[in-house]
Protein backbone atom coordinates (compact mmCIF):
# COMPACT_ATOMS: atom_id res chain seq x y z
CA UNK A 1 0.00 0.00 0.00
CA UNK A 2 2.68 2.40 1.01
CA UNK A 3 4.62 1.42 -2.10
CA UNK A 4 1.66 2.22 -4.38
CA UNK A 5 1.11 5.61 -2.76
CA UNK A 6 4.78 6.51 -3.30
CA UNK A 7 4.60 5.78 -7.05
CA UNK A 8 1.38 7.78 -7.37
CA UNK A 9 2.96 10.82 -5.69
CA UNK A 10 6.02 10.66 -7.95
CA UNK A 11 3.86 10.78 -11.10
CA UNK A 12 1.98 13.86 -9.84
CA UNK A 13 5.25 15.65 -9.13
CA UNK A 14 6.58 15.07 -12.66
CA UNK A 15 3.37 16.26 -14.30
CA UNK A 16 3.29 19.45 -12.25
CA UNK A 17 6.87 20.30 -13.37
CA UNK A 18 5.98 20.06 -17.08
CA UNK A 19 2.98 22.35 -16.61
CA UNK A 20 5.19 25.05 -15.08
CA UNK A 21 7.38 25.17 -18.21
CA UNK A 22 4.32 25.84 -20.51
CA UNK A 23 3.08 28.98 -18.80
CA UNK A 24 0.21 30.55 -20.83
CA UNK A 25 1.37 34.08 -19.95
CA UNK A 26 4.74 33.83 -21.83
CA UNK A 27 4.81 36.12 -24.98
CA UNK A 28 5.06 34.62 -28.51
CA UNK A 29 8.31 35.19 -30.49
CA UNK A 30 6.96 34.01 -33.81
CA UNK A 31 7.87 36.46 -36.71
CA UNK A 32 10.45 38.52 -34.75
CA UNK A 33 14.22 38.36 -34.56
CA UNK A 34 16.78 40.17 -32.45
CA UNK A 35 18.70 43.20 -33.82
CA UNK A 36 21.72 41.01 -34.33
CA UNK A 37 19.64 38.40 -36.14
CA UNK A 38 18.01 41.09 -38.29
CA UNK A 39 21.38 42.16 -39.57
CA UNK A 40 21.95 38.68 -40.92
CA UNK A 41 18.35 37.87 -41.88
CA UNK A 42 17.97 36.93 -45.53
CA UNK A 43 15.57 38.90 -47.68
CA UNK A 44 12.85 37.40 -49.84
CA UNK A 45 15.37 36.58 -52.55
CA UNK A 46 17.63 34.79 -50.09
CA UNK A 47 20.31 37.57 -49.99
CA UNK A 48 21.61 38.94 -46.75
CA UNK A 49 20.62 42.47 -45.83
CA UNK A 50 23.13 45.20 -46.74
CA UNK A 51 22.93 46.40 -43.12
CA UNK A 52 25.52 44.15 -41.54
CA UNK A 53 27.28 45.24 -38.40
CA UNK A 54 30.94 46.07 -39.09
CA UNK A 55 30.59 45.06 -42.79
CA UNK A 56 28.27 47.81 -44.10
CA UNK A 57 28.57 48.62 -47.85
CA UNK A 58 30.59 51.83 -48.41
CA UNK A 59 31.56 53.96 -51.48
CA UNK A 60 34.53 55.39 -49.66
CA UNK A 61 38.00 54.72 -51.05
CA UNK A 62 41.12 55.23 -48.99
CA UNK A 63 44.46 55.39 -50.77
CA UNK A 64 47.50 54.43 -48.72
CA UNK A 65 50.19 57.12 -48.27
CA UNK A 66 52.74 55.07 -50.20
CA UNK A 67 50.31 54.84 -53.13
CA UNK A 68 49.72 58.59 -53.00
CA UNK A 69 53.44 59.19 -53.48
CA UNK A 70 53.36 57.42 -56.84
CA UNK A 71 50.09 58.91 -58.11
CA UNK A 72 49.29 62.55 -58.85
CA UNK A 73 45.77 63.65 -57.97
CA UNK A 74 44.20 66.88 -59.17
CA UNK A 75 40.75 68.14 -58.28
CA UNK A 76 38.26 70.69 -59.54
CA UNK A 77 35.41 72.47 -57.81
CA UNK A 78 31.83 71.63 -58.75
CA UNK A 79 30.55 74.98 -60.07
CA UNK A 80 27.16 76.36 -60.97
CA UNK A 81 27.14 78.35 -64.18
CA UNK A 82 25.02 79.24 -67.18
CA UNK A 83 25.30 76.33 -69.57
CA UNK A 84 24.50 75.90 -73.20
CA UNK A 85 21.79 73.28 -73.57
CA UNK A 86 22.69 71.49 -76.76
CA UNK A 87 21.25 68.97 -79.19
CA UNK A 88 23.79 66.37 -80.22
CA UNK A 89 24.04 65.09 -83.78
CA UNK A 90 26.39 63.17 -86.03
CA UNK A 91 27.63 65.01 -89.09
CA UNK A 92 29.54 64.70 -92.35
CA UNK A 93 31.83 67.28 -93.91
CA UNK A 94 31.24 68.19 -97.56
CA UNK A 95 32.58 70.86 -99.91
CA UNK A 96 30.63 74.08 -100.12
CA UNK A 97 28.60 73.19 -103.20
CA UNK A 98 28.05 76.86 -104.00
CA UNK A 99 31.81 77.10 -104.52
CA UNK A 100 32.32 73.83 -106.39
CA UNK A 101 32.73 73.60 -110.18
CA UNK A 102 32.80 70.65 -112.56
CA UNK A 103 35.17 71.57 -115.40
CA UNK A 104 34.14 70.35 -118.85
CA UNK A 105 35.17 71.34 -122.39
CA UNK A 106 32.58 73.03 -124.60
CA UNK A 107 33.69 70.99 -127.59
CA UNK A 108 34.81 67.41 -128.04
CA UNK A 109 38.56 66.93 -127.96
CA UNK A 110 41.38 64.49 -127.34
CA UNK A 111 43.58 64.97 -124.26
CA UNK A 112 47.12 65.74 -125.38
CA UNK A 113 48.60 66.80 -122.04
CA UNK A 114 47.17 66.63 -118.53
CA UNK A 115 48.77 69.10 -116.13
CA UNK A 116 46.66 69.29 -112.95
CA UNK A 117 46.81 66.51 -110.36
CA UNK A 118 44.51 65.53 -107.51
CA UNK A 119 44.90 67.88 -104.55
CA UNK A 120 46.57 70.66 -106.53
CA UNK A 121 45.73 74.23 -105.57
CA UNK A 122 44.90 76.14 -108.74
CA UNK A 123 44.20 79.76 -109.58
CA UNK A 124 41.41 81.11 -111.80
CA UNK A 125 42.36 80.67 -115.45
CA UNK A 126 45.15 78.20 -114.74
CA UNK A 127 45.60 75.57 -117.47
CA UNK A 128 44.52 72.12 -116.31
CA UNK A 129 44.94 70.19 -119.56
CA UNK A 130 45.66 70.69 -123.26
CA UNK A 131 43.25 69.13 -125.78
CA UNK A 132 43.10 68.74 -129.53
CA UNK A 133 39.84 69.15 -131.44
CA UNK A 134 39.32 68.83 -135.19
CA UNK A 135 36.02 70.71 -134.87
CA UNK A 136 37.72 73.59 -133.11
CA UNK A 137 40.41 73.69 -135.77
CA UNK A 138 37.72 73.97 -138.41
CA UNK A 139 36.00 76.82 -136.55
CA UNK A 140 39.27 78.71 -136.15
CA UNK A 141 40.03 78.27 -139.84
CA UNK A 142 36.58 79.57 -140.77
CA UNK A 143 37.13 82.56 -138.52
CA UNK A 144 40.44 83.40 -140.16
CA UNK A 145 38.93 83.14 -143.63
CA UNK A 146 35.98 85.32 -142.58
CA UNK A 147 38.30 87.97 -141.21
CA UNK A 148 40.41 87.99 -144.36
CA UNK A 149 37.31 88.28 -146.56
CA UNK A 150 36.05 91.09 -144.35
CA UNK A 151 39.25 93.09 -144.71
CA UNK A 152 39.23 92.67 -148.53
CA UNK A 153 35.56 93.59 -148.90
CA UNK A 154 35.96 96.54 -146.56
CA UNK A 155 38.80 97.95 -148.66
CA UNK A 156 36.84 97.41 -151.90
CA UNK A 157 33.73 99.04 -150.43
CA UNK A 158 35.66 102.11 -149.27
CA UNK A 159 37.27 102.45 -152.71
CA UNK A 160 33.96 102.10 -154.58
CA UNK A 161 32.37 104.60 -152.23
CA UNK A 162 35.00 107.24 -153.05
CA UNK A 163 34.69 106.56 -156.79
CA UNK A 164 30.89 106.77 -156.63
CA UNK A 165 31.06 110.06 -154.76
CA UNK A 166 33.43 111.37 -157.45
CA UNK A 167 30.97 110.09 -160.08
CA UNK A 168 33.69 107.87 -161.54
CA UNK A 169 32.10 104.53 -160.62
CA UNK A 170 28.52 103.46 -161.24
CA UNK A 171 25.94 103.17 -158.51
CA UNK A 172 25.63 99.46 -159.21
CA UNK A 173 29.33 98.85 -158.49
CA UNK A 174 29.01 100.86 -155.29
CA UNK A 175 25.95 98.92 -154.11
CA UNK A 176 27.54 95.56 -154.99
CA UNK A 177 30.65 96.48 -153.00
CA UNK A 178 28.55 97.61 -150.04
CA UNK A 179 26.49 94.43 -150.08
CA UNK A 180 29.60 92.21 -150.20
CA UNK A 181 31.06 94.15 -147.30
CA UNK A 182 27.94 93.78 -145.15
CA UNK A 183 27.82 90.04 -145.86
CA UNK A 184 31.45 89.65 -144.85
CA UNK A 185 30.78 91.57 -141.61
CA UNK A 186 27.96 89.13 -140.78
CA UNK A 187 30.14 86.10 -141.62
CA UNK A 188 32.95 87.47 -139.44
CA UNK A 189 30.63 88.05 -136.50
CA UNK A 190 29.18 84.55 -136.82
CA UNK A 191 32.68 82.98 -136.90
CA UNK A 192 33.73 85.11 -133.91
CA UNK A 193 30.69 84.07 -131.84
CA UNK A 194 31.20 80.42 -132.82
CA UNK A 195 34.61 80.57 -131.12
CA UNK A 196 33.11 82.25 -128.05
CA UNK A 197 30.52 79.49 -127.81
CA UNK A 198 33.23 76.83 -127.49
CA UNK A 199 34.90 78.71 -124.65
CA UNK A 200 37.51 80.94 -126.27
CA UNK A 201 37.94 84.37 -124.68
CA UNK A 202 38.46 87.59 -126.64
CA UNK A 203 42.10 87.35 -125.69
CA UNK A 204 42.28 83.83 -127.14
CA UNK A 205 40.63 84.98 -130.36
CA UNK A 206 42.98 87.95 -130.59
CA UNK A 207 45.84 85.46 -130.29
CA UNK A 208 44.51 83.60 -133.33
CA UNK A 209 44.47 86.86 -135.31
CA UNK A 210 47.93 87.97 -134.22
CA UNK A 211 49.40 84.41 -134.19
CA UNK A 212 51.01 85.15 -130.83
CA UNK A 213 53.16 82.67 -128.91
CA UNK A 214 54.66 80.86 -131.87
CA UNK A 215 53.06 78.20 -133.98
CA UNK A 216 50.21 76.26 -132.45
CA UNK A 217 47.85 73.93 -134.29
CA UNK A 218 44.44 75.51 -134.80
CA UNK A 219 42.93 72.38 -133.28
CA UNK A 220 44.75 72.85 -129.93
CA UNK A 221 43.00 74.44 -126.94
CA UNK A 222 43.43 74.61 -123.16
CA UNK A 223 41.02 73.45 -120.47
CA UNK A 224 41.27 76.11 -117.74
CA UNK A 225 40.14 76.42 -114.14
CA UNK A 226 37.08 78.68 -113.96
CA UNK A 227 37.79 79.45 -110.28
CA UNK A 228 40.51 79.08 -107.71
CA UNK A 229 40.45 76.07 -105.42
CA UNK A 230 41.55 72.47 -104.91
CA UNK A 231 41.34 69.68 -107.49
CA UNK A 232 39.01 67.19 -105.81
CA UNK A 233 38.50 64.88 -108.81
CA UNK A 234 40.40 64.11 -112.01
CA UNK A 235 38.88 61.84 -114.64
CA UNK A 236 41.10 62.38 -117.66
CA UNK A 237 44.20 60.74 -119.10
CA UNK A 238 46.38 61.57 -122.12
CA UNK A 239 44.88 60.20 -125.35
CA UNK A 240 41.35 60.07 -123.92
CA UNK A 241 38.44 61.64 -125.81
CA UNK A 242 36.55 64.15 -123.69
CA UNK A 243 33.08 65.51 -124.50
CA UNK A 244 31.00 68.33 -123.01
CA UNK A 245 29.02 65.68 -121.11
CA UNK A 246 32.14 64.55 -119.23
CA UNK A 247 33.55 66.07 -116.03
CA UNK A 248 37.32 65.62 -116.27
CA UNK A 249 38.03 67.93 -113.31
CA UNK A 250 36.23 69.06 -110.16
CA UNK A 251 37.52 72.21 -108.49
CA UNK A 252 36.29 73.28 -105.04
CA UNK A 253 37.01 76.33 -102.94
CA UNK A 254 37.55 74.76 -99.50
CA UNK A 255 38.01 78.01 -97.57
CA UNK A 256 34.51 77.22 -96.30
CA UNK A 257 32.94 73.76 -95.95
CA UNK A 258 29.48 72.42 -95.26
CA UNK A 259 28.61 70.26 -92.27
CA UNK A 260 25.49 68.19 -92.96
CA UNK A 261 23.55 67.19 -89.83
CA UNK A 262 20.70 64.77 -89.30
CA UNK A 263 18.27 66.29 -86.79
CA UNK A 264 15.80 63.87 -85.24
CA UNK A 265 12.17 64.84 -85.53
CA UNK A 266 11.80 65.01 -81.74
CA UNK A 267 14.59 67.64 -81.54
CA UNK A 268 13.32 69.84 -84.36
CA UNK A 269 11.59 72.34 -82.06
CA UNK A 270 14.94 73.23 -80.50
CA UNK A 271 16.75 73.95 -83.79
CA UNK A 272 16.46 77.16 -85.77
CA UNK A 273 18.33 78.85 -88.61
CA UNK A 274 21.24 80.88 -87.26
CA UNK A 275 21.72 78.65 -84.20
CA UNK A 276 25.29 78.35 -82.95
CA UNK A 277 26.94 75.01 -83.74
CA UNK A 278 30.15 73.55 -82.40
CA UNK A 279 31.91 70.83 -84.35
CA UNK A 280 34.49 68.29 -83.19
CA UNK A 281 36.39 65.75 -85.30
CA UNK A 282 38.61 62.85 -84.30
CA UNK A 283 41.52 64.27 -86.30
CA UNK A 284 41.87 67.21 -83.88
CA UNK A 285 40.99 66.00 -80.37
CA UNK A 286 40.18 68.73 -77.90
CA UNK A 287 39.61 71.32 -80.63
CA UNK A 288 36.24 72.88 -81.46
CA UNK A 289 35.18 74.51 -84.73
CA UNK A 290 32.36 77.05 -84.76
CA UNK A 291 29.63 77.73 -87.29
CA UNK A 292 25.93 78.42 -87.64
CA UNK A 293 22.90 76.68 -89.11
CA UNK A 294 22.38 78.26 -92.54
CA UNK A 295 19.66 75.91 -93.79
CA UNK A 296 17.06 73.68 -92.17
CA UNK A 297 15.37 71.18 -94.47
CA UNK A 298 11.63 71.07 -95.10
CA UNK A 299 11.34 67.33 -95.67
CA UNK A 300 11.53 64.49 -93.14
CA UNK A 301 13.42 61.38 -94.20
CA UNK A 302 10.77 58.64 -93.84
CA UNK A 303 13.38 55.96 -93.11
CA UNK A 304 15.39 57.73 -90.39
CA UNK A 305 12.79 60.30 -89.22
CA UNK A 306 15.42 63.01 -89.48
CA UNK A 307 15.61 66.45 -91.08
CA UNK A 308 18.78 67.65 -92.80
CA UNK A 309 20.43 70.79 -91.48
CA UNK A 310 23.39 72.52 -93.08
CA UNK A 311 26.12 74.37 -91.24
CA UNK A 312 28.76 76.52 -92.91
CA UNK A 313 32.21 76.51 -91.27
CA UNK A 314 35.18 78.76 -92.15
CA UNK A 315 38.11 76.60 -93.21
CA UNK A 316 40.84 79.03 -94.30
CA UNK A 317 43.74 76.62 -93.70
CA UNK A 318 41.98 73.58 -95.18
CA UNK A 319 42.20 71.44 -92.06
CA UNK A 320 38.62 70.22 -92.33
CA UNK A 321 38.45 67.83 -95.26
CA UNK A 322 35.41 66.58 -97.15
CA UNK A 323 34.44 63.08 -96.07
CA UNK A 324 35.49 63.51 -92.44
CA UNK A 325 33.07 62.22 -89.80
CA UNK A 326 32.15 64.85 -87.22
CA UNK A 327 30.03 65.40 -84.13
CA UNK A 328 27.90 68.50 -83.80
CA UNK A 329 26.49 70.27 -80.77
CA UNK A 330 23.65 72.64 -81.68
CA UNK A 331 22.57 75.34 -79.24
CA UNK A 332 18.95 74.66 -78.36
CA UNK A 333 16.45 77.46 -78.79
CA UNK A 334 15.59 77.03 -75.10
CA UNK A 335 19.17 77.23 -73.81
CA UNK A 336 19.36 80.93 -72.90
CA UNK A 337 19.86 81.51 -69.17
CA UNK A 338 19.87 77.82 -68.18
CA UNK A 339 22.05 77.10 -65.13
CA UNK A 340 23.51 73.79 -64.00
CA UNK A 341 26.36 72.27 -62.04
CA UNK A 342 29.36 71.54 -64.23
CA UNK A 343 32.59 69.58 -63.85
CA UNK A 344 35.50 68.87 -66.20
CA UNK A 345 34.81 65.91 -68.48
CA UNK A 346 37.90 64.06 -67.24
CA UNK A 347 36.31 63.92 -63.78
CA UNK A 348 33.75 61.42 -65.11
CA UNK A 349 34.43 57.69 -65.40
CA UNK A 350 32.22 54.79 -66.48
CA UNK A 351 31.75 51.86 -64.06
CA UNK A 352 29.18 49.15 -64.69
CA UNK A 353 27.18 51.31 -67.14
CA UNK A 354 27.07 54.18 -64.65
CA UNK A 355 28.70 57.59 -64.89
CA UNK A 356 30.79 58.07 -61.75
CA UNK A 357 32.66 60.96 -60.11
CA UNK A 358 35.03 60.76 -57.14
CA UNK A 359 34.56 63.41 -54.46
CA UNK A 360 37.59 64.26 -52.35
CA UNK A 361 36.75 64.12 -48.63
CA UNK A 362 40.35 64.71 -47.61
CA UNK A 363 43.76 63.86 -49.04
CA UNK A 364 43.75 60.12 -49.68
CA UNK A 365 40.03 59.62 -49.01
CA UNK A 366 37.49 59.75 -51.83
CA UNK A 367 33.81 58.94 -52.19
CA UNK A 368 32.38 57.41 -55.33
CA UNK A 369 29.20 59.09 -56.58
CA UNK A 370 26.92 57.90 -59.37
CA UNK A 371 25.93 60.96 -61.40
CA UNK A 372 23.44 61.85 -64.10
CA UNK A 373 24.96 63.91 -66.89
CA UNK A 374 23.55 66.65 -69.08
CA UNK A 375 25.04 68.26 -72.17
CA UNK A 376 28.81 68.49 -72.67
CA UNK A 377 30.57 71.59 -73.94
CA UNK A 378 34.12 72.98 -73.96
CA UNK A 379 35.62 70.07 -72.01
CA UNK A 380 32.99 70.43 -69.27
CA UNK A 381 29.80 68.48 -68.70
CA UNK A 382 26.62 69.39 -66.85
CA UNK A 383 25.77 67.21 -63.82
CA UNK A 384 22.07 66.87 -63.12
CA UNK A 385 22.23 64.66 -60.01
CA UNK A 386 24.86 63.17 -57.70
CA UNK A 387 27.01 66.18 -56.80
CA UNK A 388 26.67 69.38 -54.79
CA UNK A 389 28.00 72.82 -55.54
CA UNK A 390 31.37 73.47 -53.92
CA UNK A 391 32.45 69.84 -53.65
CA UNK A 392 35.80 68.90 -55.13
CA UNK A 393 35.96 66.09 -57.66
CA UNK A 394 39.06 64.23 -58.82
CA UNK A 395 40.12 64.99 -62.40
CA UNK A 396 43.65 63.69 -62.88
CA UNK A 397 43.74 60.41 -60.98
CA UNK A 398 40.07 59.52 -61.46
CA UNK A 399 41.01 56.66 -63.76
CA UNK A 400 43.34 55.32 -61.06
CA UNK A 401 40.46 55.27 -58.57
CA UNK A 402 38.30 53.51 -61.13
CA UNK A 403 41.06 50.90 -61.53
CA UNK A 404 41.12 50.39 -57.76
CA UNK A 405 37.39 49.65 -57.71
CA UNK A 406 37.53 47.31 -60.70
CA UNK A 407 40.55 45.53 -59.28
CA UNK A 408 38.84 44.89 -55.96
CA UNK A 409 35.70 43.63 -57.69
CA UNK A 410 37.77 41.20 -59.71
CA UNK A 411 39.41 40.13 -56.48
CA UNK A 412 36.04 39.38 -54.89
CA UNK A 413 35.86 42.44 -52.62
CA UNK A 414 33.37 45.26 -52.52
CA UNK A 415 33.36 48.78 -51.10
Amino acid sequence: MNNSMWKYGLILFVLSGVGCQESPTAPSTEGTVTKQEQRHAPDEQGHESAERGGEEHSDEITVAPEALEGQTFQTAVVERRVVRVAIQSTANIKPNEYKLTHVSPRIEGKAVKVIAELGDLVKPGQILAVLDSIKLGSKKSTFRQARTTLLINKTNYEREKRLFEQKISSEKDFLDARGAYQQSVAAYQAAFEALEMVGLSHKDIEGIIQKKGGHHPLSSFSLKAPQGGTILARHISPGEMVTPRDKPFTVADLTTVWILLDIYEKDLAGVRAGADVRITVDAYPGETFHGAVVYLGNLVNPDTRTIEARVEIPNPDGRLRPGMFARASIASAASQGTQALVVPQDAIQRIEDNSVAFVEEKAGTYTRRIVTLGSAENRHVAVLTGLKEGERVVTKGSFYLKSVILGEKLGGHSH
